[in-house]
């Protein structure tokens, strides 16, 4: 990490000297400790995902800017320090965040948790995203901040990965069905990619923190539902949740297609990689969330 202390030296003058421990690794990004109470990400250029790591740096510092430092007493958004571009080499960009309290929830200790456990975890969840919804919204608004749809955003990229016509005709579906929800409203500033991995819980009496905000924008609620739909019980704990702090329940339909496009985008980047089991399980996600979508 010397080599990226000497380049940001100048952007950022107190930043404090390596080591700095990794605390997240994710597909797009590192995220390693400063020791001061910030963290500094760093996003890749390129990665099997979907998209650049020059948009994803870009998408994020603009959420983070508009949603500056949000803070209720269910959801917390980390405050952006400061942020900057590389020139070249293996990074796009980074990002001075400050620093959450907690750690990421367990997928064993939570959606195999006791009935009480889970239950409680998951309509905690659902009032956070609610009361991040409510917030983010109008501060989006005075922002002027104008990032678009994440839902068809990704699902547009993975179509173009796709070799399967019948890939094609599914993407189309959902892309069709989703902008006429859309048009239908209402939208709010959405995180976008809402799972466990991108939580922090300090504490059933803490906020959630929320991080990595690269696929943040304007779209329906129910876009912040895509990756629950499958956790069963867990998912009808977050929905009574959100439905008990937002004071209207999500629309199943709406939430069963943006799984429909996260299950085509997840094929679009892992494909038939893995266990065959794998690949057959990604299918069978895909076929059941057309079915629940109304979708041929």
């Amino acid at each position: 990490m010397n080599d990226v202390h000497d380049m940001l030296r100048d952007a950022l003058p107190d930043l404090p000297a390596p080591p700095w421990p990794l605390i997240g690794e994710g597909l797009w990004s590192s995220v390693h400790d400063l020791g001061d109470g910030t963290v500094l990400k760093l996003v890749r250029r390129q990665t099997p995902g979907l998209g650049s790591g020059v948009a994803i740096h870009r998408r994020e510092a603009l959420a983070l800017a508009a949603l500056d430092g949000l803070a209720t007493a269910r959801v917390a958004a980390p405050a952006l320090m400061a942020e900057g571009a590389f020139d070249g080499g293996a990074h796009a960009g980074w990002l001075r965040i400050a620093r959450l309290d907690g750690a990421a929830p367990r997928e064993d200790r939570i959606v195999y948790a006791d009935a009480a456990t889970r239950d409680g975890f998951g309509e905690r969840l659902g009032a956070a995203i609610a009361d991040f919804h409510a917030e983010a919204t109008p501060l989006a608004t005075a922002a002027a901040n104008k990032l678009g749809d994440g839902i068809a955003r990704g699902l547009t990229l993975a179509r173009d990965r796709f070799s399967q016509p019948a890939d094609h005709h599914a993407a189309d579906a959902v892309l069709a069905a989703w902008a006429e929800e859309c048009a239908k409203g209402p939208l709010v500033f959405a995180h976008g990619d809402v799972n466990l991995s991108n939580l922090l819980d300090a504490g059933r009496n803490a906020p959630l923190g929320f991080v990595d905000f690269a696929e943040s924008g304007w779209s329906l609620a129910e876009a912040d539902f895509r990756h629950l739909d499958g956790y069963g019980p867990l998912s009808d704990a977050v929905m009574r949740g959100y439905a008990a702090r937002a004071g209207h329940a999500p629309d199943r339909r709406r939430i069963a297609l943006a799984a429909a496009a996260n299950a085509l985008c997840t094929i679009a980047i892992e494909g038939a990689s893995g266990h065959p089991r794998e690949a057959i399980r990604r299918r069978g996600q895909l076929e059941h969330c057309l079915e629940a979508a109304g979708l041929p």
